[in-house]
């Protein structure tokens, strides 16, 4: 009976008792439900993509193991640590440069603080050196130079000119070619401009020179040209020139015959006070160039030699065949321009061993020896 009544109890309580879930729920198959689905799963993939680009493993895109996530990160810490390094060094060699200059700045600043230091320094002893007693000294000295200065050119008036050495010039016309006129500065007179004008200006005169004698005076010691030569131009006139060359005057033929007479040569019509220049045939050139200065130099050693009162003409065809007339005695070969001064000093000893009435021909060209030799007329 009990036994019963407790399957009764029972079978009430199970009746009784509500139905438990099995802890799953029902799917929902519906549209709906199946989008909403999508869009957590989507949601949920985005944000652990979006969390692994935050801790810089890999592309949101990519998905990798483990290892190759720790290879990758080894590698990025090593490129960080590399330019990490370099800038240090950058850093390093900036400060370095920028702190050389900051130490050359430094240097420069001391080396000028010393120099103006020591410029300070021996301005203030050449002040203590140079007492007040002799700045006063150096005053009145200046003051005096300065007096002497100013009285010399004021004062030291040309009053009078002397002219010495003339011969063939006359003192005035000197002092006229010499343009000094009174009340010229004595100080302020050029010497060189002076000798210029009177050689330019007179042929004959050779040299000048010029001497200041104070208070009021200036000397002109003039030298002119010992004789001149005859030469003949393109047109059959007569001019007579220096041993230099330079044209002094025209003349005539009977009076040409009086000075030594230059043979075998041609000049072009001359200016009076400039030089001479040979005629000469297309391509020629040189070789009248070098016919003149030999010309030149025979007429001024004949000068040198004191031969101009014997020596009656000369003759240049060349400047290896140079003659000249001793006298109308002898006829004096003297070949080139070597030993030419030697020649014509030979020449004199040569006349002098001979009888006053031989004549003939003395060859001193020289060309077997340092020999003369003598050919006398029959």
């Amino acid at each position: 009976m009990l036994m019963e009544d407790r399957r009764r109890k029972q079978s009430t309580a199970k009746k009784k008792r509500p139905q438990q879930s099995s802890g799953k729920k029902p799917v929902r198959n519906s549209p709906a439900a199946q989008m909403a689905r999508q869009h957590r799963q989507d949601r949920a993939y985005q944000q652990e993509q979006a969390a692994k680009r935050r801790n810089n493993q890999f592309p949101a895109e990519n998905v990798h193991s483990a290892p190759e996530r720790n290879e990758r990160n080894s590698g990025a810490a090593q490129t960080a640590q590399t330019r990490r390094e370099e800038r240090k060094k950058r850093d390093s060699r900036a400060a370095a440069e920028a702190q050389r200059r900051r130490e050359d700045r430094k240097e420069r600043a001391r080396l000028d603080g010393m120099r103006d230091k020591q410029k300070k320094k021996a301005k203030h002893r050449t002040r203590r050196r140079i007492s007040p007693d002799a700045w006063k000294r150096i005053l009145i000295m200046g003051a005096v130079i300065l007096a002497v200065i100013v009285s010399m050119i004021i004062f030291f008036r040309v009053r009078s000119v002397e002219v010495t050495g003339n011969h063939y010039y006359s003192a005035q016309e000197i002092i006229d070619a010499a343009s000094i006129m009174d009340g010229d500065n004595l100080l302020t007179l050029s010497r060189g401009e002076i000798a210029g004008n009177v050689i330019a200006k007179l042929p004959y005169i050779k040299n000048v020179r010029v001497t200041r004698q104070l208070p009021d005076s200036v000397v002109l010691r003039v030298t002119e040209y010992e004789s001149t030569y005859a030469v003949q131009d393109t047109n059959g006139d007569y001019y007579l020139i220096t041993a230099a060359g330079k044209v002094t005057e025209q003349l005539d033929e009977r009076e040409a015959k009086s000075h030594i007479v230059v043979e075998e040569l041609t000049i072009h019509p001359p200016t009076i006070g400039e030089v001479i220049t040979l005629t000469y045939a297309e391509g020629k050139e040189a070789e009248a160039q070098s016919r003149l200065s030999a010309l030149l130099q025979l007429l001024q050693e004949i000068e040198n030699a004191e031969l101009s009162k014997y020596v009656a003409s000369v003759q240049v065809p060349s400047a290896y065949q140079m003659t000249l007339w001793y006298g109308d005695r002898f006829e004096v070969r003297l070949g080139n321009r070597e030993k030419l001064a030697y020649k014509l000093e030979f020449l004199k000893v040569v006349v002098a061993e001979q009888k006053d009435y031989v004549t003939g021909i003395i060859d001193l060209s020289l060309n077997e020896g340092n020999e003369a030799h003598v050919i006398k007329d029959e």
